[in-house]
């Protein structure tokens, strides 16, 4: 009945007369949230349900944050949990308790923190969310945090709490770490690196305790510094990320902070020299990659803004309540959010789910690809999907020539999207059995990135083109392939690629060999 009664009301109004906390944004929220009532509420779940109902800042937090990849009944549980067990803690800090709900809805991922430690060396238990939640009050009611958990979105409280480690871990760290929040950067570079263990390829941690005591005694490599500088972030109050990235040498790890809300700082132990064209971390929200470029767009402050806060309800309405006519609302979102991306993907699945025309669609993409031009990251989205549609219509001229727009266009700042493409073209090629073209593409990539692409060209492209002409039988081709990657990218034997590339070598003469 609201729901009608609400579509009757809207039908009559323009979009950009609903604005964020208004009555319509209130009742439309509150007709999302009775969405999630459950026949099978226990007595005591129908009142917690109630109460985070009532719960305006709660409600309006989950509804504008949660995914379609969230579990929303698992979301729902653990906040019914948090309601029933410590009501005051979800009326101090609701957003946090929406963020520890989105997060911990989902396993966390095995390999968590990084593939260079054996997983039962590191202190880790399993999630209590409502224990954890209190114990965060606590400490924000005793101001032991170098923040106010209050002055963050959810979408920032997700990295303070992404993490598995027991409490009395995060208390050494609240305890032994003192760096100050504007001066937290240092604390990568603190952690002293372990030259010797590196020179002798021991990448993975050699120790039987995975502690941040052992890591400040012991010293460690980038993961570990990395590692030790995101996670003792979070047990200070900060929003931190782990990075890992592909420079010239091979594989490096970093960290970034928020060192005031709604600014990051990424770059902390990312050295330059190194040429990193993005560093990569993990959304916890869904354990989906986030390269900090992305997070650099997300984080410009918008989120904070009214025009967001608008732009998100109105995308909202027209992805639910008006299904029958979500152009109108979406329209409406961009025109007070240019680049509110949500939006723009919520208008490129109508287009693709409604099966709109190929001009149509090539249309929208060239004003998407117009509209974040200066962000690589989801520029590239756009043209690969102009050339997906060049492919189904047979255009082979505008499959070069926006191929050959990819390649370039990221050829400098961001050519790990250009291998990426690079690595497409050949892989095509490849499956098509085509291993003449196959070799000639991948050579012309190897000339496009020379001297400026390091561990991403080698791991990006190189090792999977070696391997598979080495599985498909096609062993001199796997070995001039090789030959000429030696001469274009020459690998120091000290570094993680020259090592990794002798290995390679080792591989493909054992191969041949047995012909």
């Amino acid at each position: 009945m609201l729901g009608d009664t609400l579509r009757s009301e809207f039908t009559k109004k323009k979009p950009s007369d609903i604005q964020p906390g208004s009555d319509e944004a209130e009742q439309f929220r509150l007709w999302q949230w009775l969405d999630w009532a459950r026949t099978d509420f226990t007595p005591e779940e129908v009142l917690a349900f109630r109460a985070l109902g009532e719960n305006s800042e709660l409600r309006r937090a989950v509804l504008e944050n949660i995914r379609p990849e969230d579990h929303q009944d698992e979301v729902l549980k653990i906040l019914l949990q948090m309601q029933i067990a410590c009501p005051n803690c979800l009326q101090e800090l609701p957003r946090l308790a929406v963020a520890f709900a989105l997060v911990f809805d989902q396993p966390f991922p095995k390999r968590w923190p990084h593939r260079q430690v054996a997983a039962d060396t590191v202190p880790t238990e399993p999630v209590d969310s409502v224990a954890r939640l209190q114990l965060m009050t606590e400490l924000q009611r005793a101001r032991r945090f170098l923040t106010d958990l209050r002055d963050f979105t959810v979408n920032e409280l997700k990295f303070v709490i992404d993490h598995p480690l027991v409490a009395s871990e995060m208390e050494w760290a609240r305890k032994n770490v003192t760096a100050s929040r504007s001066g937290f950067g240092k604390v990568f570079s603190s952690i002293r690196y372990d030259i010797p263990r590196y020179e002798a390829n021991q990448l993975v941690w050699p120790y039987p305790a995975y502690t941040f005591s052992e890591i400040r005694s012991k010293g460690g490599i980038c993961v570990d510094q990395a590692y030790f500088a995101a996670n003792t972030g979070k047990a200070k109050g900060l929003p931190t990320l782990y990075f890992s990235g592909q420079g010239d040498d091979g594989g490096h790890a970093w960290f970034g902070f928020m060192d005031s809300p709604g600014h990051w700082k990424t770059d902390c132990g990312r050295y330059e020299s190194q040429n990193y064209p993005v560093g990569n971390a993990m959304d916890p929200q869904v354990w989906q990659p986030i390269s900090d470029t992305e997070l650099t767009f997300l984080a410009k402050g918008r989120e904070r803004s009214s025009a967001h806060q608008q732009a998100k309800l109105l995308t909202d309405i027209g992805k639910t309540l008006e299904k029958s006519d979500p152009d109108r609302w979406l329209e409406a979102a961009l025109l007070v959010q240019p680049e509110y991306l949500p939006a723009w993907k919520a208008q490129g699945e109508l287009l693709d789910g409604g099966k709109a025309s190929p001009e149509k669609q090539v249309e929208f993409w060239k004003k998407y690809i117009k509209r974040f031009s200066i962000y690589p990251d989801l520029k590239v989205v756009g043209q690969e999907k102009l050339l997906q549609l060049a492919k189904e219509r047979g255009d082979e001229a505008a499959v070069k020539s926006l191929s050959r727009q990819i390649l370039v266009q990221n050829r400098t700042r961001r050519f790990d999207l250009g291998i990426g493409a690079a690595a497409m073209e050949v892989g095509e090629k490849i499956e098509a059995g085509k291993w003449s073209e196959a070799e000639t593409a991948f050579r012309r990539a190897l000339r496009e990135f020379k001297g400026q692409a390091g561990g991403n060209l080698y791991y990006g492209l190189i090792v999977p083109f070696v391997e598979a002409a080495l599985a498909e039988g096609q062993g001199p081709i796997a070995k001039s392939s090789l030959v000429e990657a030696k001469r274009i990218l020459r690998p120091t034997k000290d570094s993680l690629v020259g090592r990794s590339f002798m290995e390679l070598e080792k591989k493909v003469s054992a191969e041949l060999k047995k012909k």
